[in-house]
């Protein structure tokens, strides 16, 4: 992407096995190969899962039976390692179709905060939402930049506006200002940052507004830079109330 001055390395994105979730394998591709850099897939094995197959009162409901029925561990260990090494073979072959570098590991844990900690400066880390919110990407959809005018959101914005010219996407801020002064001094801060832009701009006073607000404007992804004040948890809990992707600088 000629018009991006950020050398991003990697897109980073994390794998449960899950139904439904090659549309987010398939977007941290495209964004890799957008970015010319290498995509890390994680195939997550979800600790808290498999301890509550421990659990004599867990049950699970067969999708074809609609049966109930003891989960087991050793069952569930299988069908994640049968849903890995899918997940494997459709990443290469993918990969290698479209000359892109990756790499490919399994992990057992939470899924946000495993990629957090593998992540390093200049990665990008995609965090798709739940699969029932996630909607059809369309190049017009606007790209969500939550920006506070700091040296991180700086290259929150650089990411963003990147990626909406070379779409063709309008740009939308959300600026976290305490009144409307600093929103007014921020926004045009932002202009002066992104020209040649379709740009708008809100204020985000409340940080729990924040995925409502994203919502609204029907956004194709969310930019933020992890120094923005957004911890494993607080972006868990973003990610869970989105119908975008979220995309996480470090």
């Amino acid at each position: 992407m000629a018009s991006l001055p950020l050398d991003i390395r990697r897109v980073l994105v994390a794998l449960s096995g899950a139904e439904d979730e090659w549309a987010s394998l398939d977007a941290a591709i495209d964004l890799a190969v957008r970015l010319q850099a290498e995509l890390t897939t994680l195939f997550i094995e979800d600790a808290d899962l498999l301890r509550a197959s421990l659990l004599p009162c867990v049950r699970e409901i067969g999708r074809l039976s609609a049966q109930s029925r003891q989960m087991e561990f050793g069952q569930l260990e299988r069908a994640l390692k049968a849903a890995a090494s899918t997940a494997e073979l459709r990443l290469r072959q993918t990969a290698e179709a479209r000359a892109l570098r990756y790499s490919f590991q399994v992990l057992r844990g939470r899924p946000v905060p495993q990629l957090l900690n593998l992540a390093e400066r200049l990665d990008v880390v995609l965090l798709a939402p739940p699969a029932w919110e996630r909607r059809r990407q369309l190049a017009s959809r606007p790209i969500a930049v939550f920006y506070d005018a700091s040296t991180g959101a700086e290259q929150a914005l650089a990411l963003a506006a990147g990626l909406a010219r070379d779409t063709g996407s309008p740009l939308h801020a959300l600026i976290p200002a305490k009144d409307e002064a600093i929103f007014a001094r921020q926004w045009a801060q932002a202009r002066a940052h992104a020209p040649g832009l379709v740009l708008s701009g809100e204020r985000c006073a409340d940080p729990a507004a924040l995925p409502d607000q994203v919502n609204r404007q029907d956004v194709s992804a969310l930019v933020l830079h992890e120094a923005s004040g957004f911890d494993a948890e607080a972006i868990d809990r973003l990610r869970s109330r989105l119908r975008c992707d979220v995309l996480l600088l470090r």
